[in-house]
């Protein structure tokens, strides 16, 4: 018995389509059934003269279905090797200090 491998569906682009800008991940959690992935940004303040304080808003929350983030995985490690051949990103090995 031979397995089909599905087609590829074609693709329409949005150019209405509303881009995000985050600058951290407050969370990533699995329910069962999708993965759930809440993007923040931290904005900062003035409270002051040479003062400033920050908050964290949440800025896009992303759920995606078990198979579509292991692919999202595999293309974030592929993007983060080509950052690395490229000399664009280092990883920092971790500490041998112990903590306390």
């Amino acid at each position: 018995m031979e397995i089909e491998t599905p087609k590829e569906l074609p693709y329409v682009d949005r150019i209405d389509l509303a881009e995000v800008f985050a600058d951290q991940i407050r969370l990533i959690h699995f329910d069962g059934y999708s993965v759930r992935i809440e993007f923040a940004v931290a904005r900062p303040r003035t409270v002051g003269p040479n003062q400033a304080e920050s908050t964290v808003y949440p800025a896009a929350r992303l759920v995606l279905s078990p198979m579509a983030a292991a692919t999202l995985s595999q293309q974030l490690s592929a993007l983060l090797s080509m950052l690395e051949q490229k000399e664009l990103l280092k990883r920092l090995a971790p500490s041998s200090a112990k903590k306390q």
